[in-house]
């Protein structure tokens, strides 16, 4: 049997921290964009000049993941390479609690979006 009544306990907490993660991330970018609109109003009624970052792309500074197919594959390789490693030496063979031994083979998913990025990236170059 996969679920114990004890796991129950932690299967709720688990749901709770990534509910929990999502909400404050939100709250935290909502909060900044207010911000940014409070200060471009108030430079607004001033007659202030307002800074060109603030109204291109909202304020936001893209990571070099949007920017760099290349290393965001790279990225995303290491992270489905780590999926694997940690997915393997939590199972030892398929004996952890009842789980599958294709559980390792999960990390396969980022790793080949991963290498789709990179491939892109590569091959997809615009002319100069």
């Amino acid at each position: 049997m996969l679920f114990f009544p004890h796991h129950l306990g932690v299967i709720a907490i688990f749901w709770i921290a990534v509910v929990a993660i999502v909400f404050f991330g939100n709250f935290f970018s909502y909060r900044e964009r207010v911000s940014r609109h409070r200060m471009i109003e108030t430079l607004a009624e001033k007659g202030q000049p307002i800074p060109p970052e603030y109204v291109g792309n909202g304020g936001r500074h893209y990571s070099w993941r949007y920017t760099n197919p290349i290393g965001s594959g790279i990225y995303l390789m290491c992270v489905g390479v780590a999926l694997f490693v940690f997915f393997w030496a939590m199972t030892s063979g398929g004996s952890f609690y009842g789980t599958p031994s294709w559980l390792p083979f999960v990390g396969i998913f980022p790793f080949m979006v991963g290498l789709g990025r990179m491939l892109a990236g590569l091959f997809d170059r615009p002319p100069r």
